[in-house]
Parts: structure tokens; C-alpha cells; sequence
């Protein structure tokens, strides 16, 4: 009992004692919100994301990320709103020195916000799996991290009873973030 009591306060320290980062993330979206499932054209527009993040850095090259991302102006036909993203990542940075590829996985969850009325919608909330890869580049204090992330959502938030539209449950996202 002792020794295990020694052990988990040495590893809670060791824990404690990571770094930690902090940072803001802008990018865009490369993939539309909604497609045609019938060959129409949607007014569909790549929107700005932006929102802060977390990192807490672990050895062998390990980090945690938690985000919380903002997009404004989905189109969807009859109105417009937005999304939040909460996407938990980790990723492992491949090299040592100032500039560092790395991969990351995770889970996001996402929440439709903003529609004054939208009767195509059958769900606000989902969630899925995230992949990605980026470089992140050390200068001084400073680390610039741009990055390919691709988001599998589970649900199909937005869905035209008549067939028209429906929300993509693939989206792929350009994101930089600039973090301390």
C-alpha cells in the first residue's frame, strides 16, 4: 500500500511538471458544410473558424490538445447559424529541434447554434472521430503549428425532407495556431 502511495504521488508530480500551452487557432473550411444530393448547386461558402486552445505537453513527444472552435455562417438554404467544435487530440510530434511534424487523433463534439428556423434539421449536437497532421515551428517563445485536420461526424445534423441538401458528415479543415 505504501509503495503504491509513493508511486502515484511520484507520477501525479511528474504529471504537474509538464508544460503547458496555451494559443489561438484561425483557419478555414476546405470541404462545403452541405451538399447537393441531387446535383444541385449550394451557395456554399468556406467559412473562418477561430477559438482557443489548450496543450499540455507530456514526455516522448506526446501532447494533449482540447479546442473549442467557432464557424460562423453555414449556409443551409433557408438559413444561416453557426457551429462550435470541442475537439481532444493527441498528438505525437515525430523529430526534436524548432521544427516538428506531427500526427494527432482524436474525438470532437459539435453543436449547431444560431438557426432562427430551420425545419431540415435533426440534430444540433454530434460527434466523431478527428485526424490530422501539421509541423509545428518553435520560434522564441512563440510556436506556429499549421495543420490538415479531417472531422468524421456520426450524424447527419441537416437533411432536406425533400432530398435537395443534406450537411456532409466528412469535413476537412486548414487551421494554423499560434500558441505559447
Amino acid at each position: 500500500m505504501k509503495k503504491t502511495f509513493l508511486t502515484f504521488i511520484v507520477f501525479s508530480a511528474a504529471g504537474w511538471a509538464q508544460p503547458f500551452g496555451v494559443g489561438l487557432k484561425l483557419g478555414t473550411t476546405l470541404t462545403d458544410a452541405l451538399s447537393s444530393a441531387r446535383g444541385f448547386t449550394l451557395a456554399n461558402n468556406h467559412h473562418l473558424i477561430a477559438g482557443p486552445y489548450v496543450e499540455v505537453r507530456l514526455p516522448l513527444g506526446i501532447s494533449v490538445e482540447a479546442d473549442a472552435l467557432y464557424e460562423s455562417g453555414i449556409f443551409s438554404g433557408v438559413s444561416t447559424g453557426s457551429t462550435w467544435q470541442f475537439p481532444v487530440v493527441a498528438k505525437y510530434k515525430l523529430l526534436k529541434g524548432p521544427v516538428r511534424p506531427y500526427v494527432e487523433g482524436g474525438v470532437a463534439f459539435s453543436r449547431i447554434t444560431d438557426f432562427a428556423e430551420l425545419p431540415a434539421l435533426n440534430h444540433q449536437s454530434n460527434f466523431g472521430l478527428v485526424l490530422g497532421a501539421g509541423i509545428e515551428v518553435k520560434v522564441l517563445v512563440l510556436r506556429i503549428s499549421p495543420e490538415v485536420r479531417y472531422n468524421g461526424w456520426t450524424l447527419q445534423n441537416i437533411q432536406d425532407p425533400a432530398g435537395l441538401f443534406q450537411s456532409n458528415r466528412n469535413q476537412a479543415m486548414f487551421q494554423v495556431g499560434f500558441g505559447f
